[in-house]
């Protein structure tokens, strides 16, 4: 990458947009940021394309203007519910002849695995390769060198839906821009919040938003499984507006305030009405309706986590990320008795925007500033020709 690297983060509720530079060390030196709220998007649609296409503009035009940096080069992490995941095996014969695997024989057992009608509607974006067969032994390290009649391998193919890369690209071109790559942040954002020794089995990410909550399934450097469940922050929001019959921008400020599982007995919440004037409330019943909805989504996620084949227990590692939860005093740990599981909500230091809600952001930084390295593998559709083809593998299997 060049001196400056740029990205855009496409949230549920807000549009991000990065430009950064690295202090010759790997850490990311955040140059410029821009964000930007808009309606956002529910269920894989947005409510308004006009407000989304100028977020994207005015979020790029506050980050050059901090930055003091026109951009001319940007990648885009597209949001779960706009990508689809095909997980499938690729295989090849040397002839009966053993050879030595080389990276050619990597590349060529990607394509191999690519045998099947791509979704309709989707552009592959990534193909990630998550274990290796050699020989009849499954290995998770790429197996370079090694000796064999023939390889295979399971491979993670990560689409975009090609709605999504149109509204994204008209947006772009009202500034003269188009996007270089699109980065799937289930993908990204996995490798970056959870440790690479703890995904060389099952890791779980649960990324709750606005208006929605991913839950991925990584194994080594490859999304393995994901879904998307219809429940976020702006829910629980939502649902203490109803309930106590205040307005969503004070409920929301209720909600930022609420700490699980304290003993409130008989306190009384005071709530400031806009236009001046107190509201009280007794706390039993916000209690009530923000752990009742918990209770809800810890449901739903157990319910995905049994769809996608994992099974909840203290040898999965589960990490909690993104702003919808995450944020609230004790939430990992009444989600923690809800699941019957640890939890652990990590977000890399950053020196600036160091938080759980701008974990997705700097995921995609960090996979696009690492995307062109020579000890990477797997594929990135888009990258610029002379770039090595073998993407981000090589550190992660050991």
């Amino acid at each position: 990458m060049g001196q400056n690297t740029a990205i855009l983060d496409i949230g549920s509720s807000k549009v991000i947009c990065l430009i950064c530079g690295t202090d010759g060390r790997d850490n990311i030196i955040v140059q410029g940021a821009g964000i930007k709220e808009y309606p956002g998007y529910k269920r894989g649609a947005f409510s308004d394309e006009q407000l989304l296409s100028d977020a994207i503009v005015e979020a790029l035009g506050a980050a050059e203007a901090e930055a003091r940096h026109r951009v001319r080069d940007i990648s885009v992490g597209v949001p779960a519910p706009f990508t689809r995941l095909v997980l499938q095996r690729g295989e090849i014969s040397f002839k009966g002849k053993s050879k030595r695997i080389s990276h050619r024989d990597i590349d060529e057992v990607i394509n191999a695995s690519l045998d099947f009608a791509a979704p309709e509607g989707y552009s592959l974006i990534h193909s990630t390769p998550v274990e290796f067969s050699v020989q009849e032994a499954v290995r998770a390290d790429m197996p370079i060198g090694v000796m064999a009649e023939g390889l295979s391998a399971t491979v993670s193919h990560l689409y975009v839906e090609n709605r999504f890369k149109q509204l994204v690209s008209d947006a772009l071109l009202r500034v003269g821009l188009d996007a270089d790559m699109y980065i799937a942040v289930p993908l990204s954002e996995g490798v970056f919040v959870i440790p690479e020794e703890e995904r060389s089995e099952k890791a779980v990410l649960i990324d709750s938003g606005a208006t929605h909550t991913d839950v991925a399934v990584v194994k080594n450097a490859a999304l393995i499984d994901m879904r998307t469940i219809d429940v976020g922050g702006s829910h629980f929001t939502s649902d203490l507006s109803y309930g106590i019959g205040i307005r969503e921008a004070v409920a929301e400020n209720v909600k930022r305030r609420y700490v699980y599982s304290l003993d409130y007995q008989d306190s009384i919440d005071t709530i400031r009405v806009p236009g001046g004037g107190m509201m009280y409330v007794e706390h039993e019943a916000i209690q009530f309706i923000v752990e009742e909805r918990t209770r809800e989504l810890a449901g739903l996620i157990r319910a995905a986590l049994g769809e996608m084949g994992v099974e909840i227990n203290e040898r999965v590692p589960i990490y909690m990320t993104g702003g919808g939860l995450t944020l609230m005093r004790g939430c990992c740990e009444f989600m923690e008795r809800q699941l019957g599981a640890p939890i652990q909500v990590r977000m890399p230091w950053m020196p600036r925007l160091s938080s759980p809600n701008y974990a997705s952001a700097f995921s995609v930084m960090d996979f696009v500033m690492h995307a062109g390295d020579d000890d990477n593998a797997g594929r990135l559709e888009g990258i610029s020709p002379g770039k090595s083809v073998f993407k981000k593998l090589k550190d992660f299997f050991k």
